[in-house]
């Protein structure tokens, strides 16, 4: 079993010394996701949400940008897609990085979009993923979560050897959670204090901070903003710590199967 407080101390070793800074990194990532996800906020804005925002504030709302009116439904439903597309495609790139400097690698930030070189597979994959583990769900919600498992290294395999088909990356992400699910999810769940963090800004921002603010555009623009830049705080950090963390349980879980040399010092005491 790998040592999970050895796991997380590695990664932050890594986060103050990757010649790219992982925050760097992720502060970019969120910015092109909020561009992303405006862009698709700006195409399903329609009359009804308009009327809701204009009855809440009490003032027209017309002078707004992004108060238009509404698109075609094939419009919208077209970018709705593409741009969950564009956001699988740049999570690939996101696992290249982490990855490359959990290796030692040098990854200059451009690697956020070496996603697009194999983006078929990428976009097909997560598909099969989500088709399977939905399938298992049905069944009962635990069988759902031991699917979102048991493929869990599938994206990684594949960001690993983009000349993998779809259905390798899948059986062989199988093969190499056997026996490691548990310690995966532990490791997950020893991040729950900075899950726990982001959830107390919410609240606090929700019970205080909110009821503070005037009712009124700018009182709700200024919240929001606010709220962001909080939680945006937080994500900086903890999404790079956690990555390289999984990272480096992969490449450990995964070394005998793919016969590298063992990456880590203390993995049973065997290494």
């Amino acid at each position: 079993m790998p040592d999970r407080a050895l796991l997380k101390q590695e990664a932050k070793g890594i986060l103050r010394g990757a010649s790219v800074s992982p925050y760097l990194f992720t502060l970019v990532v969120l910015v092109i996701s909020f561009v992303i996800g405006r862009v698709s906020d700006y195409v399903q804005w329609d009359t009804a949400t308009r009327a809701a925002y204009e009855a809440r504030l009490g003032i027209d709302l017309s002078f707004l940008p992004f108060c238009h009116a509404p698109f075609p439904g094939a419009v919208t439903l077209f970018v709705a897609i593409l741009c969950s597309l564009l956001s699988v495609i740049l999570s690939a790139g996101v696992i290249l990085y982490h990855l490359g400097i959990r290796r030692g690698e040098a990854r200059p930030i451009e690697t956020l979009f070496d996603g697009f070189f194999f983006a078929g597979k990428v976009i097909l994959l997560y598909i099969v993923m989500a088709i399977f583990i939905t399938l298992w769900s049905m069944l009962l919600f635990f069988p759902g979560i031991i699917a979102a498992y048991r493929y869990s290294f599938a994206m990684l395999n594949l960001c690993e050897n983009p000349e993998l088909g779809v259905m390798e990356a899948l059986n062989l992400s199988k093969q190499q959670t056997n026996g490691y699910k548990m310690q995966l999810f532990l490791l997950q769940l020893s991040f729950i204090g900075w899950s726990l963090l982001v959830l107390g800004i919410f609240l606090i921002y929700e019970l205080l901070i909110a009821a503070l603010l005037p009712d009124s555009f700018l009182g709700i623009m200024f919240g929001s903003l606010l709220l962001s830049v909080l939680a945006a705080g937080v994500g900086v950090y903890l999404t790079p710590y956690l990555n390289l963390s999984i990272c480096r349980f992969y490449l450990l879980a995964t070394a005998p199967q793919v016969n590298e040399p063992p990456h880590f010092d203390s993995w049973n005491g065997n290494f």
